[in-house]
């Protein structure tokens, strides 16, 4: 089961005010194992359709910040290029009005001609030469000037050009924008609608079936890194770079802080606004997505994973476009992460199911002056599930 941000618990979330009703029988035995299994099989799919809608809104609320981020970026382009738009069609102006008015009077005086001919006059040749040679600087100087406004003139054809090409560019990505909000949110109604239609007891067996399949995905990784030759420890562990373990410092900072997707900070985050902004006061500059962000560094192995490291998550395990999820290792088969809809930034296990890689940022920094870490918030119970 392809799992989105972290371990997927927006169904217990919005269930933290319902008590864990017991299921009542006054049926007969065989009616109430009957009851029992149909509940199961409900809670079952249940989980599984919560997975892959939160999955569906993870992707989306990815493809809407890389459209943001384009399209900021875009936003600025388009400012610089207006502004030397203008300052380019104000110069072509003036130059147009300069070369009219000498193109008048060189056209009043007879042309070039009759100017060769006035500088000319005269019976002291020496004083000819010097007229000639300044006649000459003066059409020359009419002919430079011709030319450099209709350079201008053109410059400010092609500065046209481009300002018009990154308008339709920051048209587009207001679109990309607004179809991925909108996947997101269809995603995010179609989830409530189905957590409002389960029954207590359908509630009840999905949170415990979010639990056990929690505590496997932790199993699972503890596995996959001994399995390598690596130890996973117990508890978080101190980064042994000044640079991860600023940027741990800082994302310690925002523990309790809520999941609102499409979140780069200072109090809301989705998982790669988290990533960006910590790494940020670490003096590393991120990608806004998780897609981007995996290619940021060299790629460690399970064995090799350090405090600090990014860890991935992906739909497709052979295509690494698909990452949609990333969190900060600390060590010790541990993660502080920013989950989902419903969720804040926690600390948690690390799961293994659609875990797709590692990334080092930090690998090529020499450890470089950072912004002082801050003291960290006290670190609050792990959460071994979401839906605990």
């Amino acid at each position: 089961m392809t799992r989105g941000c972290v371990r997927r618990s927006t169904s217990l979330i919005a269930l933290s005010g319902l008590a864990a009703a017991a299921f009542a029988v006054t049926t007969s035995p065989l009616a109430s194992a009957t009851a029992i299994g149909d509940a199961r099989a409900q809670a079952a799919a249940l989980t599984t359709s919560i997975d892959r809608l939160q999955t569906q809104a993870e992707v989306a609320s990815e493809r809407y910040d890389k459209a943001e981020a384009q399209l900021s970026q875009a936003v600025s382009d388009q400012e610089q290029a207006d502004q030397a738009l203008d300052a380019v069609q104000a110069s072509a102006a003036a130059a147009q009005q300069d070369l009219i008015a000498r193109t008048r009077a060189l056209y009043e005086s007879g042309g070039d001609p009759v100017l060769l001919a006035t500088m000319l006059s005269g019976e002291d040749p020496v004083d000819a030469i010097d007229r000639y040679h300044l006649a000459s600087a003066v059409i020359g100087y009419e002919s430079r000037s011709a030319a450099a406004a209709a350079a201008t003139v053109a410059t400010a054809q092609d500065l046209d050009k481009r300002d018009a090409a990154i308008t339709a560019r920051v048209t587009a990505l207001q679109a990309q924008a607004s179809r991925a909000s909108s996947a997101v949110q269809l995603a995010l109604r179609t989830e409530r609608t189905e957590l409002a239609n389960a029954s207590d007891t359908v509630l009840r067996l999905e949170k415990a079936d979010e639990q056990a399949q929690s505590t496997q995905g932790a199993a699972e990784f503890a596995t996959a890194v001994t399995s390598e030759g690596g130890t996973v420890g117990d508890g978080a562990q101190q980064a042994t770079n000044s640079v991860a373990a600023a940027a741990i410092a800082w994302a310690r900072t925002r523990l309790g802080d809520p999941y609102v997707w499409g979140g780069s900070g200072p109090n809301v985050f989705d998982c790669s606004g988290l990533v960006q902004w910590s790494y940020a006061h670490a003096g590393i500059t991120l990608p806004r997505v998780a897609a981007d962000q995996y290619n940021a560094g060299p790629h460690p192995t399970w064995a090799e994973l350090e405090p600090g490291d990014l860890l991935f998550w992906a739909y497709d395990m052979n295509n690494p476009a698909s990452i949609h999820h990333v969190t900060i290792y600390i060590g010790g088969g541990l993660m502080i992460a920013a989950p989902h809809t419903g969720t804040d930034v926690q600390i948690e296990p690390v799961y293994f199911d659609g875990l797709y890689g590692a990334t080092r940022p930090w690998a090529s920094t020499i450890e470089p002056p950072v912004t002082a870490s801050p003291t960290p918030t006290a670190t609050p119970s792990v959460v071994m599930s979401p839906l605990a």
